[in-house]
């Protein structure tokens, strides 16, 4: 019930707005007899409403028009409504004929091929004029070999005009459409690159239950009161239900990741991914920050979620550097047979005593300004488990207090292409 609705929603809309674009019209033979750009309106709305049937929609579209034309010509008192019916009603005639070579030539269905589409609107175009002509009875007046001519030429100008403006809509609709197809794959993406994040802390938290489960049952192995050891015992329990709580989320995420489509994915995608990522979330915070990308490599990888999670947690450690504007500096290219990244940020830097503190979990400098909790802590202990123990990379980090902070990162090749093995033909050079 609701579609029907809609469809008639969208059979109302069209009708009325090729209705008022009737309006605009010229007449070349100095008679009643219009052309008008309804026509090219209404071919393009008939092409990309496809669920709207064209009879009753472009018959409806003859009957407004004629009920428009008579009402203005009333109203300006240039004659009765008799007079208006007279003059007006061969444009419903048009119109039915109209719908009739639309239905009989399937004219959506020639949609990809340029020349019969081209030659199937100019027939709904030009035949029914013609038939409008004919049906008039001021055509008299006119050559009527000339006034075909006219027609048949104009009929061509807005076919071809009509067609531009066809494919000129449907690629707008289709860039569109590829568009909002793109944003949902990156945001996409990004989720999953974070769910990869918080599935590494979740483990390494089981890991620290596990431990502190045996530490406990230990204690309860060497205490000798009773009443002690009890209690210790339903501490290691509790733990044991913990740590079964963590490993059915464990397993619910792990399946959800292994449940998602293996492919490569090119180096310079990525980096595109997360510059876009983070510009939007620079906006976010009301900051100027020109970000600056220079890729001088690509190759294609299994392993972009991991490279999207390194390099989202390092930008975005950069962008909360920076008070209101600055600049970000991202490179990646190739030194030897490893992957170097180089992030760098002109922010407030990074005192000297916490050099040695940044990568511990849980060390953070950072705060939210409004209920002042203090931020995880885990972004770059992420990033350094993932780049050394990961990928059997490197990491290194240096900042002057006040002016810049840069991280350089080194990952072998031979950990980032498919499967773990360094295949030249997966390497490709070159400027962006």
């Amino acid at each position: 019930m609701n579609e029907r609705v809609r469809n008639i929603e969208k059979i109302l809309l069209v009708a009325i707005f090729t209705t008022f674009m009737g309006q605009i019209y010229v007449t070349p033979f100095g008679t009643n007899f219009r052309l008008t750009i309804a026509v090219m309106v209404l071919n393009v709305l008939m092409l990309t409403f496809l669920e709207i049937n064209p009879i009753p929609t472009i018959n409806l579209v003859g009957l407004l028009m004629f009920s428009v034309r008579s009402i203005v010509f009333v109203y300006n008192q240039n004659g009765t409504v008799l007079e208006a019916f007279s003059v007006y009603y061969p444009v419903i005639f048009f119109y039915l004929f109209y719908s009739f070579f639309f239905v009989v030539l399937n004219v959506r269905s020639l949609i990809k091929t340029p020349v019969s589409l081209f030659l199937g609107i100019w027939i709904c175009d030009t035949i029914p004029n013609i038939v409008e002509i004919m049906v008039r009875g001021d055509w008299q007046g006119v050559n009527l070999e000339e006034a075909i001519y006219v027609i048949i030429l104009i009929g061509l100008v807005r076919t071809f005009m009509t067609v531009v403006l066809i494919y000129l809509t449907r690629y707008y609709y289709s860039f569109v459409k590829e568009r909002e197809h793109h944003q949902k794959f990156v945001e996409k993406i990004i989720l999953m690159s974070n769910l990869k994040t918080e599935l590494f802390f979740l483990r390494k938290s089981k890991n620290d239950i596990e431990q502190a489960m045996q530490r406990s049952y230990e204690v309860y192995e060497q205490l000798n009161e009773t009443q002690l050891k009890d209690s210790m015992l339903t501490v290691a329990k509790d733990i044991h239900e913990i740590k079964k709580d963590y490993s059915r989320v464990i397993s619910g995420i792990e399946k959800s990741i292994e449940e998602t489509p293996i492919y490569l994915m090119h180096f310079k995608e990525i980096m595109k991914i997360v510059k876009d990522a983070n510009e939007k979330n620079a906006r976010s915070k009301d900051k100027s920050i020109r970000f600056q990308f220079s890729v001088n490599c690509d190759f294609k990888t299994p392993e972009f979620y991991a490279l999207i999670s390194i390099l989202n947690n390092l930008i975005t450690n950069a962008i909360d550097a920076i008070p209101s504007s600055g600049e970000i500096v991202v490179i990646g290219d190739f030194q030897s047979e490893n992957l170097h990244l180089s992030i760098s940020d002109n922010g407030t830097g990074i005192d000297e005593y916490d050099m040695e503190l940044i990568f511990e979990p849980g060390f953070s400098t950072k705060f939210n300004e409004n209920n002042g909790i203090m931020a995880s802590g885990i972004g770059l202990t992420h990033v350094k488990q993932l780049v050394r123990s990961f990928f059997g990379g490197d990491i290194k980090v240096e900042s002057k207090k006040g002016e810049w902070t840069r991280f350089e990162l080194w990952m072998p090749l031979s950990k980032l292409l498919e499967p773990h093995e360094f295949k030249k033909d997966t390497i490709m050079t070159g400027e962006v």
